[in-house]
């Protein structure tokens, strides 16, 4: 019979970039876990976790000493795979940052390992974990979206120069379309530059789905500020989502506008002034929501700790992950046809 896992989990953190700091620092302060180890091969990361956390560090996972359950992968995407590989094939339980991998191919080698050695592989697609999009799941009604659109724009950063923005930024929307749109894509449009490198850093997709419902994503890492918004309408409601500032707005049509006592196109220039006036007050009910803030990554820990110790599949599973790269890569093609080089090097 198989041992049930500890209850305090042993993890690594595997890079210690920018996000695999920010991973570290908040397992760290966990009860529910012990932090044994962060490997990086830059000397720099070492330095910045010696000395800022009381941790172990070391060049490579293979190095810690100590049995891991679980580890983080935060390293540059073109190393998800291999980590990923080592790790899953020894039994450890997986957090890796998405995307999962470049290639579809690794993402379905990464998904079959887990599954042959009944370990955890949860991908980090974060944005599931947003207040905002967590209290949007009390109210929306999967079956009855027409139409999604996202912007999801930045400034230069200088990180994850390995991949282009649809994998770095746009794959965020993408994962969270298709966790609400269960159909299949039936056709995709897509345009982009690339402007600082040889990957995409501005895009544009149009999805169309099955049923019907389609989806408009935009995506940049060179703009001027940051934004990330996201419009969802539904049969019974519309709703406008900010990620960054937390909060929700839902309208739907008032009950006189759904019996249809109101036909604007009919009325008087008067009275569409009027109406104009109570647009808000007697025509649309419109409710803001001001989701209880939270930490999204404490969140994604909370989910991937719980499918460990009750042997179930997290909220973004490897599988979920795989669809998304898929749709990701399909737009990645038509922006750069013929260009995408992953240049691996050396660990």
């Amino acid at each position: 019979m198989e041992a049930s896992p500890p209850t305090k989990l042993s993890v690594a953190v595997i890079g210690a970039g920018h996000l695999g700091r920010i991973h570290a620092k908040l397992l760290a302060g966990r009860a529910d876990c012990e932090l044994v180890a962060v490997c990086d091969p830059m000397q720099s990361s070492r330095d910045w976790v010696k000395g800022n956390l009381d941790v172990p560090v070391y060049n490579s996972p293979q190095e810690v000493p100590e049995p891991l359950d679980a580890i983080v992968v935060a390293t540059p995407t073109i190393y998800h795979h291999g980590v990923g590989l080592w790790a899953l094939d020894q039994g450890i339980h997986t957090l890796i940052e998405k995307p999962i991998a470049t290639t579809v191919q690794e993402a379905k080698e990464l998904a079959r390992l887990a599954s042959q050695r009944d370990v955890r592989l949860q991908v980090g697609h974060v944005e599931r974990f947003n207040p905002v999009w967590e209290s949007l799941q009390a109210r929306l009604e999967p079956s009855s979206i027409s139409y999604i659109e996202s912007r999801r724009e930045g400034v230069y950063t200088g990180r994850s120069t390995d991949i282009g923005i649809v994998l770095d930024l746009m794959i965020h929307d993408l994962d969270l379309v298709l966790s609400v749109i269960d159909s299949p894509i039936t056709n995709i449009r897509a345009t982009g530059r690339c402007v600082l490198g040889q990957h995409e850093d501005l895009a544009i997709a149009d999805l169309e789905f099955l049923n019907g419902a389609r989806a408009h994503l935009r995506a940049s890492r060179i703009s001027a500020s940051a934004t990330r918004v996201m419009e969802i309408q539904s049969q019974r409601e519309w709703y406008e989502l900010d990620f960054s500032a937390n909060c929700l707005t839902a309208t739907r049509a008032a009950t006189a506008v759904q019996c249809g006592d109101l036909q604007a196109d009919l009325l008087e220039p008067e009275q569409r002034a009027k109406v104009k006036d109570e647009l808000f007050t007697r025509w649309l009910d419109r409710t803001q929501i001001s989701p209880t803030p939270g930490n999204a990554i404490v969140s994604e820990h909370n989910d991937f700790f719980d499918s460990i110790r009750r042997r179930q599949e997290p909220r973004v599973s490897g599988t979920s992950a795989i669809r998304s790269l898929e749709v990701a890569c399909a737009i990645t093609r038509q922006i750069t046809p013929g260009r995408l080089k992953l240049h691996r090097q050396a660990a």
